[in-house]
Formats: structure tokens, sequence, C-alpha cells
């Protein structure tokens, strides 16, 4: 599937200028994407999930129902990182099923040497998922590595290179160049792809994670300006590899005011949103929304959206709200214990309002959900899940949105 799509854009670039991408490619236009020449503005979600589900059938019916409910864009997890050497009670802590014989594990490591499983249960899967991505029309947003210590991510990297700190990441040579391997294997496998919206350099990168399951933030070697300078060479890089495809951040958008007392204004987490923005070879921002684990407001959070199409409009770039969520009342007790005068359909209808009318360039709910038609039952609900069959608030919060939005185009 990928080699005669190859063939075409060799025998393309050959002929025209670098800039000129395939039919199908997305690519933007100051602060929108456009698609084959038109404007795309678009609903999207999040199915991490979607690419550990081994059954294909359960794939294909996931992407279809997505694109037939009007949100053709998927944001997906790209990486699976399974420590061979973790013992009990170490760091990074992430769940078992890492391990787990028949899972799907894209990297294996053991003893500082890494292993990349190309075979069924790794980038043969993921080819796959592309494979069927590109059939049902979907267009997804892959990120390459992950902030948690869920699915692996940047600590794995880390402790097996000798390093101690979580922002070693960041700056440590030999933890980039193993990175950096990975983003070759991957972004050179897809680069063909009309399926691969964009690469996405990390799941919520920050300074520090979670301070429990995750490796400690070093004394005093993370500001904003690390992160904004491993960016920058990142997504170069992805840039050398593959020019034709959109590179984004994958950053939850908070801003660096020195000065601000808000912890989201602040820049104390290392995220500088609108610097992050300017860099030449990151293609369009992202920011994410959840106010029930950040202790805001659903006000707060409105004017949070508002904040980014500001930025959006003052950089010329696109801007998307990647990840936004609102507890269910279930999720609310079981989490925090509390309730809200909010309903779900209120807080994220809000924020919803406020990106269509400051025309943010898109944005994706997390996430989605089906409570029929998978062979496993009912798909995983985190507390942010919203159900495609449960109406009460699908019918709002995804079928009015996409056509709220269509009215656009």
């Amino acid at each position: 599937m990928f080699a005669k799509l190859g063939a075409f854009v060799a025998c393309a670039t050959s002929l025209v200028v670098a800039t000129s991408v395939p039919s199908g490619f997305v690519t933007t236009k100051g602060t929108h994407f456009q698609l084959n020449g038109k404007p795309f503005y678009f609903a999207g979600t999040n199915s991490y999930w979607s690419q550990y589900t081994t059954n294909y059938d359960d794939i294909n019916f996931i992407f279809k129902r997505a694109n037939t409910a009007g949100l053709p864009v998927i944001r997906t997890w790209g990486f699976n990182d399974a420590n061979a050497t973790f013992t009990a009670g170490g760091l990074p802590m992430y769940s078992a099923y890492n391990s787990i014989a028949g899972q799907i594990v894209y990297q294996t490591w053991a003893d500082g040497k890494v292993t990349i499983n190309t075979g069924a249960t790794g980038l043969q899967h993921f080819d796959k998922l592309v494979s069927i991505a590109e059939q049902q029309g979907v267009k997804l947003i892959v990120t390459l590595t992950n902030n948690w210590a869920d699915y692996g991510g940047m600590d794995v990297y880390t402790i097996n290179l000798g390093g101690t700190y979580h922002d070693e990441f960041y700056y440590n040579p030999t933890v980039i160049a193993a990175y950096k391997n990975w983003v070759k294997t991957v972004v050179t496998r897809y680069k063909n792809s009309p399926a691969i919206f964009a690469w996405e350099l990390a799941n919520e990168p920050r300074c520090e994670a979670d301070g429990t399951r995750n490796l400690p933030r070093s004394p005093s070697g993370c500001t904003a300006a690390t992160i904004t300078t491993w960016a920058d060479q990142i997504s170069t890089y992805i840039k050398s590899l593959d020019p034709l495809h959109l590179v984004t951040l994958g950053d939850e958008g908070f801003f660096n005011e020195p000065g601000n007392s808000d912890w989201a204004y602040g820049g104390g987490d290392g995220i500088d949103f609108v610097a992050n923005l300017k860099l030449k070879n990151l293609d369009f921002g992202t920011f994410h929304l959840y106010p029930d684990w950040w202790s805001k407001t659903v006000p707060w959070a409105t004017q949070f959206v508002i904040d980014h199409a500001t930025a959006q409009q003052q950089v010329g770039k696109p801007v998307i709200m990647e990840e936004y969520g609102w507890l269910s009342v279930a999720g609310r007790e079981q989490n925090l214990g509390t309730t809200s005068n909010y309903t779900r359909v209120e807080a994220v209808g809000a924020w919803q309002e406020a990106a269509l009318e400051h025309k943010l360039a898109g944005d994706l709910f997390w996430q989605f959900g089906l409570e029929k038609g998978l062979s496993t039952g009912t798909s995983t609900d985190d507390g942010f899940t919203i159900y495609l069959e449960n109406l009460t608030e699908s019918q709002p919060l995804i079928y009015n949105h996409v056509a709220a939005i269509k009215q656009w185009l």
C-alpha cells in the first residue's frame, strides 16, 4: 500500500518544488488547515486505545464509526515501551500490560539496549492500523512518546541510558539519540501515507511528571527554554526525514508570563506556548483542557480557550484544542469525591462554543467511546469518555458541534 504512493511522491518531488504535497495530505494556510486545496476545519477525537486493539475488525469499526459521525481526525499513540529491567517499586512505574506476552509493544529495553519490534505485535500491527485509516479516510495525529509513565514514555529511555532526572530526556545527548532512532523508524515508515495528519513530538511534555511513578525533576536543569530548544531540534529532525507531513509539539498549551501567579500562565512547568508556536518547524499549536485535574473552573477554562485563539491570530498559525474533557458524575465521585453544578454538556459545550466563536482551527475531545459493536464489549471509560450511543451527550457535543463546524465550509 505504501510502495505505490511512494513511487508517486518520488516522481512528484523530482518535478516540483519541495513544498508540493500529494493529494490527501493536510497542509496549513495561515491560521487554518487545508485538505486538497480547501479549508479543513474539523471536530475530531482521541482514541489512544485503538492502536492497542488487536482485533482488526474492531479497529475498522472504530474508525468507520468516528468518521461517519463527522470526526475525521483521530489522535492515537505511536509508542509503547516495555522495560525488561523494571523492578517492582522502581521508576518509572507503569502498568504491567507493558510486558504481557502478546500485547502490542514497539520497543523493548533490557540492560540499556533497545530492540524495536517490527513483527506482528509491533510495527506490522501499526502498518495495519494506518492501512485501515487510509481505507476509512481517517487522518491520524500520531504521538511519538509520553511525558507520563503510561505505556512507557520518556523515563524508560532515561533510566535505561543512565539518567537520573525526568527532564534529562530533553538535553541528555544519549537519550536524545535513542529517541531520534525511534522517531526515524516510525516517520520514515509512514512518510508516504495520506492517513498521517501530523507527527507529534510527545504527549504533554513538561519539566516534570507526576512525582510518584516518574523520575523526579532535576533541581536546576529545566526551564521553558529547555523544552523549546528540544522541540526545535526534534521538529527540525522530523522535517529532514519527512518534509510533507505536519509536525506539532503535543503540549498542554501553558503560557510563560513571568510573574503571573496562575501556574498555567507562569511558565513553571517548562512550556512557553507562544515561543513554541513560533518555531519554524512546528506547523501548528496544541493545548489541552482538564479543569477537573487542574483545580480550575469552567469559566477559567473558557478563557483559556479564548487566550489560545488569540495566540493563533497573533502568531498566524493554526491552533487546536487537542484534548478536553469534563468528568462524568460517576467519574467525579470516583476520582475526586465531589459533585459539580455543571453538567458535561454545559461545561464542554461552553468550550466548544468559544472555540467556534473565535474560530480555532480544530478540536479533538477526550475521549471517543463505543457501547456496542466491539468484540471486547464497551470501550474503555476513564471518566471523560463520551459514548457515541449516549445521545444525551453525543448529540450536542458531537453531532451538533460537527454540524456547526461544517457551516464554515
